[in-house]
């Protein structure tokens, strides 16, 4: 009962807050377009110039991802290093621990902040340079890649890396020959998926102009050329499903670990190298060097645009002009206005993709013990993945102007745009952990006479039933971090307030926003990181 009311009410509470009493919702001459949109999804524009520019747009998106990843990656290793107890013993020196523990905050405060706010900052001090996008995804991921490798090296046994001191080997040497090899297999295959989430998020920064399959797709919605969006969705698409299943296919090579797994902080320790098959994991790793290169130049990315005297004069000025913090006008009322949208956003949003989540979710799901099933099971499986991967592939800056076109102004529009992302996401997420199930219980209970389905359901929903909670809250926490997107694009909460103060360059504000938006994501991380454990018991 308690369980229920913790769900129901703030579900309630969002509902009344996305719709009060008395506003208009729908946009009625907003119709009008999305249904020209939807009427040319069978007709996309395939010229050969237009194809030209999705090709060329591609490859820069390609470009970015790779180069975000790799600067996400040396962020990543240094601070992973710097934050594993492994490395630094039982007793580390006060210094070392002082160290530790500043930079830990850093990397909570960097990681706190959207790839999107970082590009829209980093734009008013580099201009419509590539190094935007480039810095945008390595710093907040080089932060998170942090903290999982600092956990992944603590979950490596440290029996070699001991008998490597005790023969006097020093600190550094040890911990390459005596930790690292032994976490090689899950480095690199996180490595891996967060170049796979690195595409996602350079498609999404397109919405600031930094270029791409984002930036096509935002000019051509922004011009209504339907035919050309829909041949834009569909590269976006083609290309996240080739890096899933590239990545995909590598981690089980190199590890059983699955997008699941290192969502839901399981990864650390947990992993098996599989045995054989790992000749694509060997040549996409000799490919990273020569790919990382080829986008280095392709891109036309140079470091030297952080060390102009231009670059240092506005990087002084923006953060002189930062401080002090001031509230937006309104005062408190708007700010924590604005706070409420941006939770009851975030609840809705889950609401919608969990509802996605179990409409398509058990589709999605191909247990390891079922193998052929015929062609219809087989269909649905393959059209369920679809239906995720299209989800999931499509920003939620794209799906918010989209909502826009038939919604006002307000937390509906952005609660469905970001419902719709996650439900993809969350959807794989759940099918992956579903298809690990244990199918025994189920299997004797058909033995007995039980019938498929009954014997299904009773067999297969508890365990699936605290998967699902637990990466719903997992992704309850990234949504409310996700809200920042689609308030930029006119939805509501506090990426609404950021976009308008940012335009108005009142930069005190922002200082204030940004404090409210770190409190907001480690309050929800935190909250939701006691539930998980309480959970796993």
């Amino acid at each position: 009962m308690v369980a229920l009311l913790v769900v129901v009410v703030p579900v309630l509470w969002a509902l009344q807050r996305a719709a009060p009493a008395g506003e208009a919702l729908v946009n009625q001459g907003g119709l009008g377009p999305l249904g020209d949109l939807l009427a040319t999804v069978a007709h996309p524009a395939l010229g050969g110039d237009f194809l030209k520019v999705v090709l060329r747009a591609t490859g820069i998106t390609i470009a970015y991802a790779v180069l975000g990843a790799a600067g996400a990656l040396i962020v990543g290793g240094v601070g992973g290093l710097v934050l594993s107890d492994a490395v630094w013993g039982p007793a580390p020196g006060a210094a070392v621990r002082a160290v530790r523990l500043v930079l830990r905050g850093l990397l909570v405060a960097v990681r706190s902040v959207h790839e999107l706010i970082w590009a829209l900052l980093l734009l008013s001090v580099l201009g419509l340079d590539p190094l935007v996008a480039v810095l945008a995804i390595a710093l907040p991921f080089g932060a998170q890649t942090a903290q999982v490798f600092g956990e992944t090296l603590d979950g490596v046994p440290p029996g070699p890396m001991r008998a490597l001191r005790s023969a006097g080997v020093r600190g550094l040497p040890a911990v390459a020959y005596g930790l690292i090899p032994g976490a090689g297999p899950l480095l690199i295959s996180y490595s891996f998926y967060r170049l796979e989430c690195s595409i996602r998020s350079t498609v999404l920064l397109g919405i600031v102009g930094v270029g791409g399959l984002g930036q096509e797709l935002v000019v051509s919605l922004s011009a209504r050329l339907w035919g050309e969006v829909w041949t834009l969705v569909g590269a976006v698409v083609l290309l996240s499903a080739v890096v899933d299943l590239w990545s995909s296919r590598l981690r089980s090579d190199l590890a059983l670990v699955s997008c699941s797994d290192w969502s839901g902080g399981t990864q650390a320790g947990t992993a098996v190298r599989a045995p054989g098959g790992s000749r694509w994991a060997r040549w996409s790793a000799r490919a990273v060097l020569p790919a990382t290169v080829l986008a280095w130049f392709a891109s036309g990315v140079s470091v030297s645009g952080l060390f102009t005297p231009r670059t240092h004069l506005l990087t002084t000025r923006l953060l002189g002009d930062l401080w002090p913090p001031k509230l937006p006008r309104g005062g408190w009322s708007a700010l924590l206005g604005a706070v409420a949208d941006t939770l009851a956003m975030a609840v809705l949003a889950m609401v919608v993709a969990v509802g996605i989540t179990l409409l398509v979710g058990p589709w999605a799901s191909r247990s390891r013990a079922h193998g052929n099933r015929g062609v219809l099971p087989a269909a649905l499986w393959w059209f369920a993945r679809a239906v995720l991967l299209v989800l999931r592939s499509i920003p939620p800056t794209i799906w918010a102007v989209v909502a826009l076109l038939a919604l006002f102004p307000g937390v509906l529009p952005g609660a469905l745009a970001l419902g719709l992302y996650t439900g993809g996401i969350l959807g794989r997420l759940v099918a992956e952990a579903w298809e690990s199930v244990d199918v025994q219980p189920r299997d004797a209970l058909r033995r007995s006479g039980i019938a498929g389905g009954l014997s299904s359901l009773v067999a297969t929903v508890p365990p699936s039933s605290h998967q699902l909670v637990t990466y719903t809250l997992y992704r309850f926490e990234i949504c409310v971090r996700d809200t920042a997107v689609v308030g930029v694009v006119g939805a509501a909460g506090l990426g609404r307030l950021f976009q308008e103060n940012l335009a108005a360059f009142r930069f005190p504000v922002i200082t204030t926003l940004l404090a409210a938006s770190l409190a907001i994501s480690v309050a929800v991380e935190v909250f939701g990181r006691r539930v998980r454990r309480a959970l796993r018991g």
